[in-house]
């Protein structure tokens, strides 16, 4: 079994945004020469989070508006009048959403549903952000 880790970087231009990494992680599998297996796409910050979702600029905007809706940015969390800055919704944002997704590898492709996209979500940008990937499987 081939086991291969490489990383996306991005910079981020708004305080909240969805970016379709999708292309980007078929790049690094295709480099990874990974046949067959599984693609693990993680992130490490506490205020992003990585999924997967319809890729639909209209989605998008809806997902960021229904998380402020379900998670607003109180001024009464213990974390906001601290010395961490003011973006605890972020935090909980990310928790939410999750920070990883497992996708399965076929014919050198990620196995994604007709319509699914794999997206890093920015919940406190702009930001230099870093998403790992780790490819494992065998390359025939």
């Amino acid at each position: 079994m081939k086991v291969f880790t490489s990383a996306i970087r991005l910079n981020t231009t708004k305080k909240t945004e969805e970016i379709n990494i999708t292309d980007q992680v078929e790049a690094v599998l295709f480099e990874s020469g990974v046949q067959e297996g599984l693609a693990l796409v993680h992130t490490g910050h506490t205020t992003a989070s990585v999924h997967l979702n319809n890729a639909d600029s209209d989605l998008e905007q809806d997902f960021h508006d229904f998380l402020d809706e379900l998670i607003p940015n109180k001024p009464s969390y213990r974390h906001n009048r601290g010395d961490y800055g003011r973006n605890a919704d972020a935090h909980f944002k990310s928790l939410m959403v999750g920070n990883c997704v497992a996708i399965p590898v076929t014919k050198g492709r990620v196995t994604l549903g007709q319509w699914q996209a794999i997206y890093f979500s920015e919940f406190d940008g702009p930001r230099k952000r870093i998403i790992s990937i780790k490819v494992m499987g065998t390359k025939s």
